[in-house]
């Protein structure tokens, strides 16, 4: 159990669809967001990882928009086994859970946009298209992918073609965005990965140093998915 005088440096999120301002309390009589949780409704859930408040968020069951909302715990929190204990590959969730309110201190607006890759890159370099992808048949792409989480860029990296290390840049898109379809609705409503396209370059502005890559078993498991896939003829969605 942990309590709130060990969090003073630590920011918590909370993903749900509700409109909440800042100051108001999510309490755990309110109902779950997601799936068959009627047993978790005693608990709020909260969790230090925005890209699993996003996915929270973005598969939450109400209507409204998706949104992530920064949180105070107002008493303990402690570990959600219930959520942390399923086996990779597993979509992220809130990780953690307390059994008193949590306290709206403001709500997540702007995003950071990253891209994965095993290229050498430097801030001010353009990422274009043109280059294979790394799925189907590994077709030249006309789009460049960036993604507003960093699970999935680093997924692009751990994926990506090439001898080099995996990297994650931080970067600008020049043009227009628009939802990434090869992973938008194909299992989860909506767009939980915030996974995005352009057919105009992105402008790489800074490289995420610090950062945790999957686990062996659940590369395995997305490598031999997108063998599948290709053996398959299964290609990335470029129309």
């Amino acid at each position: 159990m942990v309590t709130i005088d060990d969090l003073s440096s630590q920011q918590f999120y909370h993903g749900t669809k509700a409109d909440l301002k800042p100051g108001d309390l999510i309490e755990s009589c309110n109902p779950p967001d997601v799936g068959e949780r009627d047993s978790m409704a005693t608990y709020t859930y909260l969790t230090p990882n925005l890209d699993a408040a996003i996915w929270e968020a973005e598969l939450a069951i109400s209507e409204g928009h998706s949104r992530v909302y920064i949180v105070e715990p107002i008493g303990s929190i402690e570990d959600a086994p219930e959520l942390t204990n399923q086996k990779a590959p597993k979509h992220l969730s809130m990780l953690c859970r307390s059994r008193e309110p949590l306290r709206v201190m403001g709500e997540v607006t702007e995003w950071t946009l990253y891209h994965g890759t095993r290229a050498d890159l430097k801030p001010g370099d353009l990422i274009e298209p043109g280059y294979y992808s790394n799925y189907g048949q590994r077709q030249k792409a006309t789009y460049v992918y960036l993604a507003a989480t960093l699970d999935a860029a680093i997924w692009g990296a751990e994926l990506a073609l090439g001898e080099g290390r995996d990297r994650i840049y931080i970067v600008e898109p020049i043009g227009s965005i628009e939802d990434d379809p090869n992973v938008t609705d194909k299992k989860f409503p909506g767009n939980p990965t915030k996974s995005y396209r352009s057919r105009e370059p992105l402008r790489v502005t800074g490289e995420v140093m610090d950062w945790q890559g999957h686990s062996p078993e659940a590369l395995k498991t997305m490598r031999d998915n997108l063998e599948r896939l290709k053996q398959l003829g299964v290609e990335a969605i470029e129309d």
